[in-house]
């Protein structure tokens, strides 16, 4: 009547493997929504650190360009300041030997003074002697040939250098004793110097002739040489067009290392100070800006990806459980609900599996009078029927045992817990008396069946499926020819449960 099914294992197995693989399949998806959210809200952040960050550096960057091009323009105006005195037939005359004093204090030095505010000046000669030197408007004069100080000779022989260099680079006729002055400002040579025990920006350009009405009676040119302190109101007019944030000078090597720190060196590349201000970081108000926009593109994508994880979860609970259904359905006898021929299958291939360790029986049960009430009132009433016995089997036995319907009439119980052949026996009377009762079709009308049953117990009747089915289908068909409601045990004689002694042709019970 059967034939096992190949497929090891039961519906409740199968279920919860299927039931914990929708989880995962559900915790994936959430879970690569949340790395989806995640990975955008940290690549948003991150390109907008990269934004502050690049922001800044160019802001920094800029600023000491800034810097460095406004103390060039600062270096240039001190030259050429210096450049409608030092570029002057009378000045030029009043260097030659011997020096006009009272030229270079009354001309010279006052008009550097009251007119441009340079407060220090020195004049050297081309031999490095010290001409003169000023503060304010008080100048003086040496008394006997003094050479300049260090730091003024080689200020001033570089300025001389530059000159000559550029003269004879020159095609002009008036090249020995003119220059333009953008030609002047690329011999005006500057750095930076302790001048009087304090850093100083030193700023030296050549004294020529402008008209070339002079007598040269001395090699030059002679080098006008202007100190400009650094001290708070140079740092004032560097920074009315640089408006930068506490812009100061500090003296000597810095401490630490910081963006803004300009270092001032003297010619020997000594670090004599170092200028530093607040940089303006406008990476802060970028992240300002951003912080909202990443927010509203995480909750956007945070959205959509949930919105799509969800969807794609109903639509696996939707296959899982559309497979659950399949799943039931293709074990399960869609009347009456109870497992069908390939579920029984399953599960008596997973009893003979534990054999002989755990025995079991199986229940070969035919409706007795059932196909006269399907002729007489009808399929309906037949179905009625088959759902009220279906009821009854499952009150019958215990969950341990399963129920199945193999088609038609037929039934099929698989005992797995049991004592004693006695106690099999009491179950088959049992379930004989509750068929036994009238079952109510509508309309008024109530038929009356039996039941006939046929048992078989493993390991003692076999140990495969077809041993065993074979004879519970021939102590079935004992119980029929033996005048129905009835219940035959299968051969052999022994059971393992208290060695019960049973006839071969079965122990039949009349209704």
């Amino acid at each position: 009547m059967f034939e096992r099914d190949m497929n090891a294992g039961t519906a409740g197995d199968t279920d919860t493997v299927r039931s914990a693989t929708g989880r995962q399949i559900k915790v994936w998806i959430y879970g690569l929504a949340a790395l989806l959210i995640a990975m955008s809200a940290a690549s948003l952040t991150f390109i907008a650190h990269l934004a502050w960050v690049e922001a800044d550096r160019r802001s920094l960057e800029s600023e000491k360009l800034r810097f460095s091009g406004n103390l060039d323009t600062y270096t240039q105006m001190i030259a050429i300041d210096q450049f409608d005195l030092a570029q002057w037939d009378d000045t030029f005359t009043a260097l030659q030997r011997p020096a006009d004093r009272a030229f270079i204090k009354d001309q010279l030095v006052l008009d550097l003074w009251e007119t441009f505010d340079l407060e220090r000046t020195f004049v050297v000669a081309t031999d490095g002697a010290l001409i003169a030197q000023a503060v304010e408007d008080h100048t003086r004069f040496p008394d006997k040939k003094t050479e300049a100080a260090p730091v003024l000779r080689q200020l001033a022989e570089r300025t001389r250098a530059a000159f000559d260099e550029r003269k004879r680079r020159s095609n002009s006729a008036f090249a020995d004793w003119y220059l333009p002055q953008s030609v002047l400002l690329d011999v005006s040579i500057s750095e930076f110097a302790i001048v009087d025990g304090q850093p100083a920006l030193l700023v030296a350009v050549p004294v020529l002739p402008d008209y070339g009405d002079v007598d040269a009676n001395d090699d030059y040119p002679a080098v006008l040489i202007n100190a400009v302190y650094v001290d708070e109101a140079m740092v004032a007019e560097l920074n009315e067009t640089l408006d930068y944030r506490d812009l100061r000078y500090i003296a000597g090597q810095p401490e630490r290392n910081h963006p803004t720190n300009q270092l001032i060196r003297a010619a020997d590349g000594t670090v004599i100070g170092y200028f530093r201000w607040d940089q303006e970081k406008p990476g802060h108000q970028i992240w300002l800006m951003a912080l909202p926009l990443i927010l509203l593109m995480t909750v956007i994508i945070s959205t959509v990806a949930f919105a799509a994880a969800a969807k794609i979860s109903r639509l696996s609970s939707q296959l899982e459980e559309s497979e659950r259904k399949n799943h039931h359905f293709a074990n399960h006898d869609t009347l009456t609900g109870l497992p069908n021929r390939h579920h029984f299958s399953d599960r008596l291939a997973y009893s003979i599996d534990s054999l002989p360790d755990k025995g079991f029986a199986l229940f070969a049960c035919d409706l007795d009078r059932f196909k006269p009430i399907n002729d007489t009132y009808g399929h309906e009433a037949g179905d009625k029927v088959l759902c009220v016995v279906a009821d009854r089997f499952k009150r019958q036995f215990s969950e341990d045992s399963v129920v199945c319907r193999i088609g038609g009439d037929e039934f099929i119980v698989l005992v797995t817990k049991y004592e004693s052949a006695n106690e099999l026996e009491e179950i088959a009377e049992s379930l004989r008396t509750s068929m036994s009762v009238p079952i109510e079709i509508g309309g008024g009308n109530s038929v009356q069946i039996g039941v006939s049953v046929g048992i078989a117990t493993a390991p003692e009747c076999g140990l495969n499926d077809k041993d065993l089915i074979r004879l519970a289908d021939l102590a079935l068909y004992r119980a029929k020819e033996n005048g129905r409601n009835t219940v035959e045990f299968a051969a052999p004689r022994t059971l393992h449960a208290g060695n019960a002694d049973l006839s071969t042709t079965a122990q039949s019970k009349a209704s």
